[in-house]
């Protein structure tokens, strides 16, 4: 199916011989391209055990992995610590302070009465009255000695043998397959019954696999350094028959050489190069067009440059006369035509200009502009604009603002007036109510 199209049936009538491959799906790029496993949903993913056994990975119960974090992910245990507590005060704190020092402490700790009731280095004397079998006996104490099979306190509050602290061994095992609740550095156990394997199987001492009789040492570096392999240090020669010498030779490929295809010398030169060039003259590129490339003739100032090479040509005359050369860019000087053709570039003075193009007016998309507000209208056409555009309601309306404006402006009844002056009359009623 290959070739079809590229030769010439020299026989139509005869059927073809052998069987056709529609070619595609059993394709050698196919056969060497590996395809992908399909991935596992993520709404199945937390169910399966490589998921929940991933290294680096909290061991985490199915039913517990989209729940809600109890802290925030910023939640930091413990207080932040002073700043004015640094260095130099916790290495300087026992040092003897000078007696400037000892002064300003005592007068910053005189505000407080625990400095005066409770001294540095004696006990807390509340003035008791004691008796004196108390203050003769230094071996006095308060209370009395309990014996040493007393039940602490402790245990009262918390007894060990509550019976809602125990718990069975059912119950730990079945915390341990529901939600793998496994005790610090314990190891997970299968409960695989290895009596029945052999001899039987100790789990604690068995160790899987097979030992290597030789002992092979230097492993990583003869892994990355081949040749440690032998006692010299160096891969012994080895010499191959010329045929497989001469098989390399046109099937492997050198290093920064082109590959050897037996088509024999070409006797052609290093530097030589296949194929016909992109530019087929001297024509310019990015660089030429973004710095130019101009000869040193087309690079010298214009002949003209500062003088005139007219002949007869009066300079004092040019200078002193009104007359401008030239023809202008915008054509005012001449009335524009009628009707402008498609091949007349020619402004005439009657375009928008920069300004107007940048920042447009507010109507200029529905051809109307600010000079056409401030043209003169007769009553009956103005009443016609205002109320075909919205601006008023009904001709009632328009004879109260018509009235307004006119009274505004000075003007006669005969008079024109302009759009602008309907809209600043109903400005000026709207601001007085």
């Amino acid at each position: 199916m290959s070739n079809t199209g590229k030769f010439r049936d020299s026989a139509p009538l005869l059927p073809a011989a052998g069987k056709t491959d529609a070619g595609g799906a059993d394709s050698t790029a196919m056969c060497f391209t590996e395809q992908e496993r399909p991935p596992t949903p993520d709404h199945i993913r937390r169910f399966r055990k490589s998921y929940t056994g991933a290294p680096g990975v909290r061991v985490k119960h199915w039913g517990a992995e989209r729940d809600a974090a109890p802290r925030p992910g910023d939640f930091v245990f413990g207080i932040r610590g002073e700043k004015d507590a640094g260095v130099e005060h916790l290495l300087g704190g026992h040092l003897e302070p000078t007696t400037m020092q000892a002064y300003q402490m005592m007068r910053a700790e005189m505000c407080y009465e625990s400095s005066k009731t409770e001294v540095l280095g004696k006990t807390l004397n509340r003035k008791y009255d004691w008796p004196d079998n108390v203050k003769g006996d230094p071996n006095f104490r308060f209370g009395v000695p309990g014996a040493g099979d007393t039940e602490p306190a402790i245990e009262v509050v918390f007894p060990p043998d509550a019976p809602s602290l125990q718990t069975t061994a059912e119950q730990t095992a079945m915390y341990k397959r529901s939600h793998g609740a496994y005790e610090p550095g314990e190891q997970r156990k299968r409960n695989y019954t290895w009596d029945k394997i052999g001899e039987g199987i100790d789990p604690g001492t068995h160790s899987f696999g097979g030992s290597s009789a030789i002992d092979y040492k230097q492993g990583v570096a003869k892994a990355l350094n081949p040749d440690m392999e032998y006692a010299s240090c160096v891969k012994p020669t080895a010499f191959m028959p010329k045929t497989v010498a001469d098989f390399h030779k046109v099937r492997a490929d050198d290093l920064g050489k082109v590959r050897n295809l037996g088509l024999g010398d070409h006797k052609l030169p290093a530097d030589h190069i296949y194929g016909m060039s992109t530019q087929k003259f001297n024509d310019w590129g990015a660089k030429e067009c973004l710095g130019g490339n101009y000869s040193i003739e087309e690079q010298m100032p214009d002949p003209d440059l500062g003088r005139s090479l007219r002949r007869g040509c009066a300079p004092d005359h040019v200078l002193t006369s009104d007359r401008v050369f030239g023809v202008p860019c915008v054509r005012s000087d001449i009335p524009p035509p009628k009707r402008s053709s498609v091949a007349d570039s020619k402004n005439y003075g009657n375009e928008p200009g920069v300004k107007a193009l940048i920042y447009p007016q507010t109507f200029a998309q529905r051809g109307v502009y600010e000079e056409d507000f401030l043209e003169g209208h007769t009553r009956e056409a103005l009443c016609d604009i205002c109320v075909s555009s919205g601006m008023v309601e009904n001709q009632a309306r328009f004879d109260e603002l018509y009235e307004r404006a006119r009274a505004m402006y000075g003007a006669s009844p005969d008079d024109v007036l302009s759009v602008d002056a309907i809209r600043r009359a109903l400005y000026q009623e709207v601001m007085a109510e």
